[in-house]
């Protein structure tokens, strides 16, 4: 990608952003110029820079360093920028306000400095659900208005969510899977999700290059996603090609942002329980034994809301098992 110096330049990294989610880009050499282009001033690259820190994209991952590069686009009028700033000290009447087109006067130096870092990838404390498997929940593991923000920023990119075919290792539909997901790859970032994944990543004691692709999960009344395991089988060819690549899927991690639901639990039927979070809880379970094999007894059920939608942030986390 070349940046044009005579066309605007938000819409070609809107394209390129697009372009590296789907592995066509040339990170090295697009990422370079997209620094230039932050360092002369430019609002939407000092904004894709501050993603891109934050996410451990062709940097070291550095969340305050990324905070500057959000300030920077803040200062020059980035509205996404200054809206996401805000929301991530946790003044939403600013966000509000931001978002409504009011005249923000406020110092954005001082807005950056605001932002609680340490407490953002604060390990919280949790309760063992399951010693064997290993499951625990957090309660409150992130606030009810980052909930509502990841739920906005999901539901116009729902499309039907699909399994990997055991066989190719491809994506495919399945009738054992109703629900919809809203990926959130780089065309989809912001510096809210790239916090939350940040926090999940210090949860989890993994580098953020262990994070899958993070998703938004819906369910509709009748909608489920039917017994299955995280972990990729390696007794499947398809399955195996893709734990060769990138790791074995060993831990899960789901964020249940809200609960105006009926029904619609996590259900463990090798334990023969269940659980079905408060806004903001998170359950986490590792998908295999401490030595690193499957462990099948983590197979569980998405069920389906007998009432009202259900809505999840989905995290799998990939390490290397010998």
């Amino acid at each position: 990608m070349l940046l044009s110096t005579d066309q605007p330049l938000a819409p070609q990294l809107a394209k390129w952003r697009t372009e590296a989610a789907a592995g066509r880009a040339d990170l090295r050499g697009d990422i370079a110029r997209i620094a230039d282009a932050a360092e002369r001033g430019e609002p939407e690259a000092a904004y894709v820079m501050a993603i891109l820190v934050a996410s451990g994209i062709g940097f070291p991952q550095d969340l305050k360093a990324s905070l500057v590069h959000l300030q920077q686009a803040a200062e020059n009028g980035h509205r996404a920028a200054q809206s996401e700033l805000a929301a991530l000290v946790g003044n939403w009447r600013l966000v509000t306000d931001i978002k409504a087109g009011r005249d923000a006067r406020t110092s954005w130096a001082q807005l950056r400095a605001a932002v609680n870092v340490d407490a953002w990838i604060r390990i919280p404390d949790g309760q063992i659900f399951s010693q064997e498997p290993r499951i625990a929940t957090v309660k409150g593991y992130v606030s009810r208005p980052v909930c509502d923000w990841l739920i906005a920023l999901g539901k116009p990119r729902l499309r039907s969510a699909e399994v990997y075919d055991a066989e190719s290792g491809a994506l495919r539909a399945d009738g054992n899977r109703t629900n919809r997901a809203a990926p959130l790859g780089l065309d989809a970032m912001d510096m809210v999700t790239a916090f939350v994944r940040a926090r999940i990543s210090a949860l989890a004691n993994v580098s953020i290059g262990g994070l899958e692709v993070s998703q938004i999960l819906h369910y509709r009344v009748g909608e489920e996603f039917a017994e299955h395991c995280d972990y990729l089988d390696p007794s499947n060819p398809g399955h195996a090609r893709d734990v060769a690549r990138n790791g074995q899927r060993a831990l899960t991690v789901l964020i249940y942002l809200n609960d105006d639901y009926d029904g619609g639990d996590t259900a463990f039927p090798a334990l023969g329980r269940a659980f079905k979070g408060r806004t903001g809880d998170a359950l986490v379970f590792w998908n295999l034994t401490p030595e690193g094999a499957p462990d099948w007894r983590t197979r569980h059920i998405g069920t389906a809301p007998k009432h009202g939608e259900k809505w999840l942030f989905s995290q799998w986390i990939r390490i290397r098992v010998k």
